[in-house]
């Protein structure tokens, strides 16, 4: 009985380790198939809204026509502003909508449309779907220590696999990596490496643009009111805030604004007609794209 019962212990032990055996050798046939059809470009990941997914599991522009003008402007008004929170800003201050598809639940793949957030806009500028790429590996799961996964983004130069041209998209792959590099520009903005960042509105020309010609380090606009009238200087914070040290030197704004302005007109006095046909095309052609979508 003793050895009968030993004995049985042992045959479920070996079932129970074969069972996890199996289901280990499963699972890597399974992560193997997936890796499979992600070299080929041929699985199939959910698209971001404004492309969808055809019966035949191609990947084609949505065919709502607002949704489309919707991503464009999106990338226009980017390569405009160069910034996503003028993005976010343009599409609030002329009020238009943006859409995005609930992805789960009872209404999963319905179309909502609302104000657009930062986040939104800089996950769409992110992601290389919208150049016609098939990317897989952008992001890894892990277990934390309570149990729960977390979703850590990899470095691209860590993607597993990148196909461009593998579908329709908003835009060039050339202009997506200018978008990248002007996205990590400005992200930057406390990093002794930032030099330029996007343009801003402002009395100041030059803001944002301004580098100090005794240090090399990025100058800031300080304004101020003299009576009915503003005023503004450049000034180079860069010691004073990171070492507790002095300002390096300000200079100013009116003074520079005034030399680099007489240099751009005379530089461009030959042009000036050509020049202010193309502000006012692009301005019109920009009023009738927001009229479009409203």
């Amino acid at each position: 009985t003793l050895f009968r019962s030993f004995n049985d212990r042992l045959v479920l032990g070996l079932k129970g380790e074969l069972s996890q055996a199996e289901l280990h050798f499963v699972k890597a046939r399974m992560r193997g198939g997936v890796l499979n059809k992600a070299r080929r470009g041929e699985l199939e990941i959910p698209p971001p809204v404004g492309l969808v997914c055809l019966p035949d599991a191609s990947i084609s522009l949505d065919p709502d026509l607002e949704v489309q003008s919707a991503i464009r402007l999106v990338f226009d008004t980017f390569e405009r502003t160069g910034s996503a929170m003028q993005t976010v800003r343009f599409f609030r201050d002329e009020g238009l909508r943006f859409p995005r598809r609930i992805r789960a639940g009872i209404d999963k793949g319905k179309l909502l449309w609302g104000k657009p957030e930062h986040s939104r806009i800089i996950q769409i500028l992110h992601n290389p779907r919208y150049a016609g790429a098939f990317v897989y590996g952008r992001t890894h799961s892990c277990r934390k220590p309570d149990g729960k996964c977390a979703v850590l983004k990899v470095p691209r130069e860590k993607w597993q696999y990148l196909i461009r041209e593998a579908n329709p998209g908003y835009i060039s792959w050339d202009r997506f990596e200018a978008n990248q590099k002007r996205l990590s520009e400005n992200t930057l903005a406390f990093s002794p490496e930032r030099k330029r960042g996007p343009v801003r509105g402002g009395l100041a020309l030059l803001q944002g643009r301004v580098l100090c010609g005794i240090c090399g380090e990025r100058m800031g606009v300080h304004y101020w009111r003299e009576g009915e009238r503003a005023s503004s200087a450049y000034v180079c914070q860069e010691e004073s805030v990171r070492r507790g040290g002095k300002e390096c030197q300000r200079v100013p704004g009116n003074v520079v604004d005034r030399a680099v302005s007489d240099l751009l007109l005379e530089l461009v006095q030959p042009l000036t007609l050509e020049i202010a046909l193309a502000v006012q095309q692009e301005v019109e052609a920009r009023f009738a794209e927001t009229d479009a979508l409203r």
